[in-house]
């Protein structure tokens, strides 16, 4: 088993291309060798350890194998016996296979969320955290949910919690959250975002407000560019920014939205492609399938091939286009053409 602890205190201070490449290409490493599911994929199409030189070239683990595997890193003895493992599990319907993500220490996941929750946002106790997520209340195995349940405990306000953004109650909290001197961290399922910010005439936001929509109808509205759903959403809401995040149950880490409609991600994180009809075929820039390295999935994968389509800038930050043909519809922040 590798050392957990040196991991840990080297991705969270990774600074630079070279500090992320060094790490990355040591995880594939210890990986390659432990992770028997990604050991086997390696050798079926061929690579071997010794090709890499570059974390661009470490092939990357098409994420449907969670549907079916136990994607681990460390054995299954250490697994079942860990004390603080927790199992999430993707949206889906029941005719669907659900992606499972086997997460050997939930403290690294609660810990690694909150620290990328500081280098985009801040303090989380400067804010009072308010979720709206009924599309994903039934799934009690859904990552985003975990997340968030996190981030009100450590915001340490009693004002912290589940809304309804119809309910008289928002509009309190609101209030006494300013009269606090707090500022709000709002996420909420894009369709009752946008019913809230059409319907509710009786907002107060200010631009320290932070506004997050998690992305899609969910079949409860007509399906919008984001472009055009941030707009409706400024406007109505009165604010000048809306934020967005792309995340999904087989990742530990997170990537945030801001304007552009181009995800930036934290550190620990980076973002590749391949191109739409070669599996082998990397790009730097341009359009293709998107893969990501996700060095906070030290105990299960780092590397992982999505099934969301993306175009990426020389500068490493990413916008979705929408998702393969046959793959499932689910995650967060899917972007659907009209």
């Amino acid at each position: 088993m590798i050392d957990r602890e040196s991991f840990q205190k080297k991705i969270l201070s990774i600074d630079s291309d070279a500090s992320f490449n060094a790490l990355a290409l040591e995880l594939f490493r210890e990986q390659s060798a432990h992770n028997l599911v990604y050991k086997e994929y390696l050798s079926l199409i061929g690579k071997r350890v010794s090709d890499v030189s570059h974390y661009t070239a470490i092939p990357c683990l098409p994420v449907s194998f969670f549907k079916t595997q136990r994607v681990i890193s460390v054995s299954t003895a250490e697994l079942e016996t860990a004390q603080q493992t927790i199992v999430f599990k993707s949206s889906g319907t029941t005719q669907q296979e659900r992606s499972t993500h086997w997460v050997y220490d939930a403290l690294w996941y609660e810990k690694i969320t909150l620290e990328g929750f500081y280098r985009f946002f801040g303090e989380i106790s400067d804010y009072v955290i308010i979720a709206y997520l009924p599309s994903y209340y039934e799934n009690k195995e859904s990552s985003l949910l975990y997340m968030i349940n996190h981030f009100i405990a450590a915001s340490r306000n009693p004002l912290s919690g589940y809304y309804d953004f119809a309910s008289w109650e928002l509009e309190e909290v609101l209030k006494k959250s300013r009269a606090e001197g707090k500022k709000v961290w709002i996420i909420g399922v894009t369709y009752a975002l946008l019913d809230w910010a059409e319907s509710n005439k009786k907002i107060t936001l200010d631009d320290s407000a932070v506004i997050l929509e998690t992305g899609g109808m969910k079949g409860r509205r007509k399906e919008l560019v984001r472009s055009e759903l941030h707009e409706r959403l400024k406007k109505g809401l009165g604010v000048a920014k809306i934020y967005s995040e792309y995340g999904m149950c087989e990742m530990l880490s997170q990537a945030y939205c801001f304007e552009k409609e181009e995800f930036e991600p934290v550190p620990w994180l980076r973002f590749g492609l391949r191109e739409l009809n070669d599996p082998f075929g990397s790009l730097q820039i341009g359009s293709g399938v998107i893969q990501v390295f996700d060095l906070a999935n030290m105990d299960s994968c780092c590397f992982l091939e999505t099934q969301d389509i993306g175009q990426r800038d020389s500068g490493g930050k990413l916008k979705i286009l929408g998702r393969l043909d046959n793959s499932d519809i689910r995650g967060c922040n899917l972007l659907y053409q009209n």
